[in-house]
């Protein structure tokens, strides 16, 4: 079994661009010093989010990983004092913060003076470069759990019968949706890391098209520049309960390297799109009696629009292509297991169903 959990927890509200803060850092070095320092900032100005996975077999604890993500860089910085208190060294400062949901296409302000300051260029970089790798490893954490806990799936009444050589073999019905859970987890979680995201109703982005082409001021004029229209590097659809329509995240990513990171996740490694569908036949004590896989298309779960580059090299498509999660899909069908031995029949007395990544 595992859990999953999703928390976000903020110290205040998302700040403005360049709010100050002074803090201490603490480091083997100054240089070290200064790098926690920036986290520390980081964390009291636009706040942290916790991911924690935890995976549990039996009353043991196998894997329990927590990460922290912020979103927001150093774009200022002024030293105070710097002082050595045992084996480490301390360094106040004063430090601007600037949140990466701000839209801010330069990192650092233009004038008209040649003069560069290149520490505050090297704390921007420095500190937005960690800002998206801890991102980057943040939904993958999210995204490891997928297909294991992203689909439920359910099960008909079993049948067993006999083939045309005699052979015998069960029926086992199978109904597979998206969990609401996971799918929220995911929304969260692409809704911090992503440079901008944008919901709307999924009429409009069915009738986009048409939106975008109408001429005039107005309403239609106004819907024309919606952002349900736009080429999103990664969408979420599905119904809430209880809702009358369905509702479309639209997620836009930093650059390349986060896209490539969700189809690293989410992709099957080889072939067509597809997860594999096992089924357990188990003895009363829960003993696998027999075992099948079988592999099942999820083209209805996720689809793939092409990749927004210029030019692609035929290797790096795959890798490009921008995800689009249909949350209301399911698939239903029957798997038909043949028993290699009759002679199990009497101790088979249960059918169990599980998700794989694929089938080996």
């Amino acid at each position: 079994m595992r859990w999953f959990f999703v928390g976000l927890i903020l110290w205040s509200s998302i700040a403005e661009s360049g709010t100050r803060v002074q803090v201490e850092g603490h480091g083997n070095n100054v240089d070290q010093a200064k790098q926690n320092g920036f986290r520390n900032a980081i964390e009291q100005v636009v706040g942290q989010v916790i991911v924690s996975d935890q995976e549990v077999r039996g009353d043991q604890l196998t894997k329990d990983w927590i990460g922290g993500y912020s979103a927001g860089y150093v774009d200022d910085f002024e030293i105070l004092e710097t002082r050595q208190e045992g084996n480490e060294i301390v360094v106040k400062m004063n430090v601007a913060v600037a949140s990466s949901k701000i839209a801010q296409r330069m990192m650092s302000s233009g004038n008209k003076s040649l003069i560069i300051n290149g520490e505050r260029l090297q704390a921007q970089i420095d500190t937005q470069l960690n800002q998206r790798e801890r991102g980057d490893r943040l939904v993958a954490e999210v995204l490891d759990s997928y297909p294991y806990n992203a689909y439920v799936v359910n099960s008909g009444q079993t049948e067993i019968g006999l083939g045309v050589r005699r052979e015998v073999y069960f029926d086992v019905p199978y109904e597979i949706h998206w969990s609401r859970f996971w799918l929220e987890a995911l929304n969260e979680t692409l809704g911090v890391i992503a440079v901008d995201s944008k919901s709307c109703n999924s009429w409009f982005v069915k009738q986009d098209d048409k939106i975008r082409l109408s001429a005039g001021s107005g309403l239609l004029g106004r819907l024309r520049d919606t952002p349900c229209g736009q080429e999103a590097d990664m969408r979420v659809s599905y119904k809430r309960s209880g809702a009358w329509f369905g509702e479309t995240r639209s997620y836009y990513f930093y650059d390349r390297q986060t896209l490539e990171v969700v189809n690293g996740q989410i992709q099957t490694p080889v072939g067509r799109q597809h997860i594999g569908l096992r089924v357990d036949l188990k003895d009363a004590g829960g003993i696998v009696v027999d075992s099948r896989c079988a592999r099942i298309d999820t083209s209805l779960f996720v689809s793939y629009t092409e990749p927004r580059l210029e030019v692609v090299h035929w290797n790096d498509q795959r890798r490009n292509l921008r995800p689009v999660i249909n949350g209301d899909a399911s698939v239903y069908g029957v798997l038909r297991v043949h028993l290699h031995n009759k002679e199990l029949i009497s101790n088979i007395s249960k059918v169990s169903l599980t998700v794989e990544k694929t089938c080996v």
